[in-house]
């Protein structure tokens, strides 16, 4: 009889949680300005685009802070543009993401200089108004440009992940249908709740139609990867058998498809927006955290146990906290000077 052992070792993660919060902070930020654009095209109202647009600026301004978090070493971002690699995703990310955040940016401002009168703004920001442009067309510029690097983005964001052959729940064409479906329903919410603290009236049930959309696309495209790919589906009954958290995402969809039919009522919007939240970041979590534990070349499960060091639940907790800051600072300066002066 011969008896084989086969040893392994646990390996470190290769992406720390930095990433998680980049990919949660940037898929809200693109989410928004697809909301902007569509509540723009049905509502004919700047003001509510003005909001998603800032809400789209406050995550466009966090996401790369995390990111360069991830790289450990943000100098680094320079080798990227003095030795250009073509034929990497990572190379591309760094062209697209500057334009992303340059382009909300300009967005932002061609929609604050139309929705928010400058006698209306402190006089540190009329700074802000200096300048006369054709506002109509250059905000036709910037919603073209926020538009078409928001897919970029989220191209280049799915890409990232996907180019890891060795991992069935990553390297799959449904990879780009996951992240956005699990963002944009959570950035139709915060878009909904804020535009409600200045108009209460404010409800577009084309906003409903798509989130649902987007959360059954989840689960059908979770589902198609379950059925039509055996390793990818061995290790989802991993995932569900050796941990909670996939049933805590699945509570949260369910909980969502439900307050999606309740009434429009404010308090149910903000409770709505809480789930929404843990589940865009569980889905994250899972993703990018959680798969890197199953087995690749070995047999050993090892899940990541999160610790409350700089680069883990301390780093979370401070992007968090960096876009609660820059939200309230850009509500005080901005938001709350609408009401009363519509387009």
């Amino acid at each position: 009889m011969v008896i084989r052992e086969i040893l392994v070792e646990q390996q470190s993660i290769a992406w720390l949680p930095w990433a998680v919060s980049y990919f949660f902070f940037i898929g809200l930020a693109f989410s928004a300005v697809f909301a902007g654009l569509w509540i723009r095209y049905n509502s004919k109202n700047n003001q509510h685009e003005f909001i998603a647009i800032m809400i789209a600026l406050v995550c466009a301004i966090v996401a790369p802070v995390a990111l360069m978090a991830d790289l450990h070493q943000p100098s680094r971002i320079a080798n990227f543009y003095l030795h250009p690699t073509p034929w990497s995703w990572m190379a591309w990310g760094a062209v697209f993401l500057p334009l992303f955040t340059v382009s909300v940016v300009g967005y932002f401002l061609s929609l604050l200089r139309q929705t928010i009168p400058v006698q209306h703004i402190a006089p540190w920001l009329k700074v802000l108004y200096w300048g006369d442009f054709n506002l109509a067309r250059w905000t036709t510029v910037f919603r073209f440009l926020s538009f078409l690097f928001s897919v970029l983005i989220l191209l280049y964001t799915a890409m990232e992940v996907f180019m890891v052959a060795a991992r069935p729940l990553w390297h799959h064409y449904g990879l780009i249908l996951l992240i956005l479906c699990s963002a944009l329903p959570t950035a139709l919410l915060i878009c909904q709740c804020a535009i409600q603290l200045v108009d209460r009236s404010f409800k577009l049930k084309s906003l409903t139609l798509i989130g649902l959309c987007n959360l059954f696309g989840f689960v059908a495209t979770i589902l198609w990867l379950y059925f039509s790919n055996d390793q990818a589906g061995a290790q989802l009954t991993q995932l569900w058998q050796l941990s909670i958290l996939p049933k805590g995402l699945l509570g949260c969809w369910i909980a969502l498809i439900v307050l999606f039919f309740l009434p429009n009522r404010f308090l149910i919007n903000i409770v709505s927006v809480l789930v929404a939240l843990v589940f865009t970041w569980l889905f994250r979590w899972i993703l990018l955290i959680m798969v890197q534990g199953l087995p690749k070349y070995n047999a050993l499960v090892h899940f990541h146990t999160l610790t409350w060091k700089l680069d883990e639940a301390i780093g979370m907790l401070s992007m968090f906290s960096l876009c609660v800051f820059i939200g309230i600072l850009c509500w005080q300066f901005f938001g709350g000077r609408l009401g009363g002066y519509n387009e």
